[in-house]
């Protein structure tokens, strides 16, 4: 993972030095959190995707009730869109948010073998989608930049998410590269 780079404008560089310093979150209820997430996973299993969609949408429906936003649309599609170049993958998206609509997107099945796409990364990428609609519907801001904050925030739901003890947790390392910040995943394992 890796910042967006800090913007030049100043009404832009605000907003991300918010995103960059909000390291808390008010976490739901774990319980219910965690049993959304295993109906994920179960219908992840079953590979049909309007079963991920429902509880998908599961999720995210009572995500946005307790932070009190309207629920963002959840939208699920098969193959991630990618870029091949030379003959290797070069990048493949996993999911988008649209501002306009709150409408979520997320691809089930990878890039180059159209397998269905792991349990861990579809609920990172689902929490991930919803980070950028609390940004806009909970925070206000205009934008939602990839801040080391909004790391934070992904991680948090995340851990949560799937019941990982906090004696075990990490806490995310972070190295500066120019304007950029990309987390050091040696301090990590």
């Amino acid at each position: 993972m890796i910042t967006d780079p800090i913007p030049r404008a100043v009404s832009s560089r605000r907003q991300y030095e918010a995103s960059d310093a909000r390291h808390t979150l008010e976490l739901p209820p774990a319980e219910p959190l965690q049993q959304d997430a295993e109906r994920l996973r179960a219908a992840l299993e079953a590979g049909e995707a309007p079963g991920v969609r429902r509880a998908g949408q599961e999720l995210l429906d009572h995500l946005a009730e307790f932070y009190g936003v309207p629920p963002p649309r959840l939208k699920v599609l098969g193959v991630r869109p990618h870029r091949v170049r030379d003959g290797h993958l070069e990048s493949e998206l996993h999911g988008d948010y649209t501002f306009a609509t709150a409408a979520l997107r997320v691809w089930m099945r990878t890039a180059i073998l159209g397998k269905v796409t792991s349990y861990r990364g579809m609920l990172n990428t689902l929490l991930h989608e919803f980070a950028h609609h609390l940004d806009v519907k909970l925070f206000g801001w205009s934008e939602t930049p990839h801040t080391r904050g909004f790391y934070w925030r992904v991680d948090a739901l995340y851990h949560l998410a799937l019941g990982t003890p906090a004696d075990t947790r990490k806490p995310l390392v972070w190295i500066k590269t120019g304007t950029r910040w990309r987390i050091d995943w040696s301090r990590l394992r």
